[in-house]
């Protein structure tokens, strides 16, 4: 067993007023939240960052020449430089501000592919990405005939380096991967090697940061890729913002997918012009107010510390993983893979569906994901076809692991029984 599982919470959970509800039939049990890695809860200095920005200075940005409108745009725009400082991005223009994640990663398959790649193309797709990093490329495999080559995982989940390296001198145009998987808990040993013959092969690299990005430090400037994606409210800001970070020679290959205002530089009978940099990829109105507060969340990732918040969330992952492993009819995915476990772990349990399970865990205030969390082939490689899974943030404690374990021996002996 680890030796070390937190005692207390890294964050201030009086910061975060949703722990002050009482949840359960009866309303009376206090809430255990382990679902971040599908949303992290936000705190309050981020809703009182927003209330502040859309009671002063709610306009819309970059088309405007009045106090609102330069306060709304100039407040957008230090967004853009605080994400990247955070990232390790090259530059604030290397920054394009989407929806969210899979906005992001459809922008650059999809807005990049359709004009670079070609019928015979091969792009590799890792088995253990979610489906926002699969099915873009499907899309371009129906519309264009690119061929879609998979990196398969083992039953640990273990990414095959052989099948890869099969791949790779095939000569694959790209090369889907994910950061950190939201279904397995741990870092793959291949990834590195992965990136690095995929650089060496010209292959465009796209990444997909959700579940990495603010749980782990990310330095973009170390790290070989192309396309990066994130969002915010995996980082405790707010839904409906996420942001893709190119590398220069992306950049220049990128092509907008939607079109609109704010994003062109000339618009006649003869055609259009796209602005440059960023701009020329954000059409529309974006987020304005939830991505001008999502360096408040920055903020506090930072006080914390990202090293002592990825130590944290592992102890706590590794510490569930082995609990469960010990339950009978318990079955970790992942679980023998051998690599400690980082933020989250999915699981199942014999004789017990993971919805049941989700709603008996619910009932005494914890909060899981159940089902197949945006990742079908990769269920379904790991023999499993849902699973529960529960994450962790600077907001949990043991004190949450041995809810979830004391819950889990109950529906553990439940399955036995059935």
């Amino acid at each position: 067993m680890v030796s070390f599982m937190p005692e207390s919470p890294l964050f201030d959970t009086g910061c975060y007023p949703i722990f002050d509800r009482l949840v359960g039939p009866d309303q009376s049990r206090r809430l255990v939240y382990l679902d971040s890695a599908a949303t992290a809860l936000v705190s309050e200095a981020v809703t009182d960052a927003f209330a502040a920005f859309v009671h002063a200075s709610c306009a819309n940005i970059h088309r405007g020449a009045h106090l609102l409108a330069e306060e709304a745009t100039d407040a957008y725009e230090c967004a853009r430089e605080r994400l990247a400082a955070f990232l390790g991005a090259s530059s604030p223009e290397a920054v394009l501000f989407t929806h969210g994640a899979t906005e992001s990663l459809n922008l650059a398959a999809l807005g990049w592919g359709r004009a670079r790649l070609r019928a015979g193309d091969l792009v590799a797709v890792a088995e253990d990405n979610h489906h926002s990093n699969i099915v873009p490329w499907q899309m371009l495999a129906e519309e264009q005939g690119v061929e879609v080559a998979w990196i398969p995982v083992d039953e640990n989940g273990l990414l095959d380096l052989d099948a890869w390296h099969r791949i790779a001198e095939r000569g694959p145009k790209a090369v889907a991967l994910c950061h950190r998987s939201n279904v397995l808990g741990f870092a793959q040993p291949a990834l590195t090697e992965i990136l690095d013959e995929a650089r060496s092969c010209s292959a465009l690299i796209v990444l997909d940061g959700a579940q990495a990005a603010g749980h782990i430090p990310v330095d973009l400037s170390r790290l070989p890729f192309d396309f990066y994606s994130c969002s915010a409210h995996k980082m405790g800001g707010l839904t409906g913002v996420g942001a893709l970070v190119c590398s220069e020679r992306a950049a220049d290959e990128l092509a907008p997918l939607m079109g609109g205002g704010g994003m062109v530089a000339r618009v006649d009978r003869a055609g259009f012009e796209t602005l440059e940099g960023p701009a020329g990829f954000e059409a529309g109105t974006p987020a304005i107010a939830a991505a001008a507060v999502w360096p408040v969340a920055l903020d506090s990732l930072e006080a914390a510390g990202l090293d002592a918040l990825a130590s944290h969330s592992s102890d706590l992952a590794e510490t569930a993983r082995q609990r469960l492993m010990t339950l009978p009819g318990a079955h970790v995915l992942g679980g023998g893979a051998g690599a400690p476990f980082e933020a989250l772990v999915s699981f199942t349990v014999d004789g017990v569906h993971p919805h049941d399970a989700s709603q008996r865990l619910s009932d005494a205030g914890i909060m899981v994901r159940a089902g197949h969390h945006c990742t079908k082939p990769l269920h379904r490689a790991l023999g499993a076809r849902a699973s529960l899974r529960a994450s962790f943030a600077g907001y949990n404690s043991a004190r949450d692991v041995e809810a979830l374990i004391q819950v889990m021996e109950e529906l553990s002996e439940k399955g036995r029984a059935a």
